[in-house]
């Protein structure tokens, strides 16, 4: 087993990670993510976001695609694990801790004060997983989004400068 950072020839990987892991989630509708845009997002200029891998007998079988952004409060940088995914058939062979340890450490590296997950209500495998590994749920927050078409409206309500 091998946990490693991803590279630009792992783009297909990576986007196919992504579709089962949304399949799993009951959400391939709502996957647009292509190979370009991973390409651009993850290795070009900017990059938006970090993807590290799991291999086992030297296939890809596993992601995690993590965000870094920053707690004002902490005056230190915080992590987001944003998407998890292990294939089905390589499950229970401790690929996703191994992931995760490999979060942690990159998380130490970055100086970060905390590493975030979201985690599906229904999805008690996956929050058993997590409670684990030492993460807890926040009772107390609740998350809110604002996608595509909310943002445009909001823009529109009120005029610029």
């Amino acid at each position: 087993m091998i946990v490693r950072p991803a590279r630009i020839e792992d783009v297909a990987n990576i986007v196919a990670l992504i579709r089962r892991l949304a399949a799993f989630e009951h959400s391939s509708h709502a996957v647009v993510l292509t190979e370009e845009m991973v390409r651009r997002d993850c290795f070009g200029e900017q990059p938006r976001f970090r993807v590290l891998l799991a291999e086992a007998d030297g296939c890809v079988r596993g992601l995690v695609t993590l965000l870094e952004t920053y707690s004002s409060w902490a005056g230190a940088p915080t992590m987001i694990v944003h998407d998890l995914y292990v294939d089905a058939e390589a499950r229970g062979h401790g690929l996703g801790k191994a992931l995760m340890a490999a979060v942690a450490r990159l998380a130490m590296e970055r100086e970060c004060c905390r590493v975030d997950v979201n985690v599906l209500a229904w999805n008690t495998t996956a929050r058993t997983f997590y409670e684990t590994l030492g993460f807890f749920p926040r009772e107390d927050w609740l998350p809110y989004r604002l996608e595509t078409g909310g943002i445009k409206k909001l823009v529109h309500s009120v005029p610029e400068g």
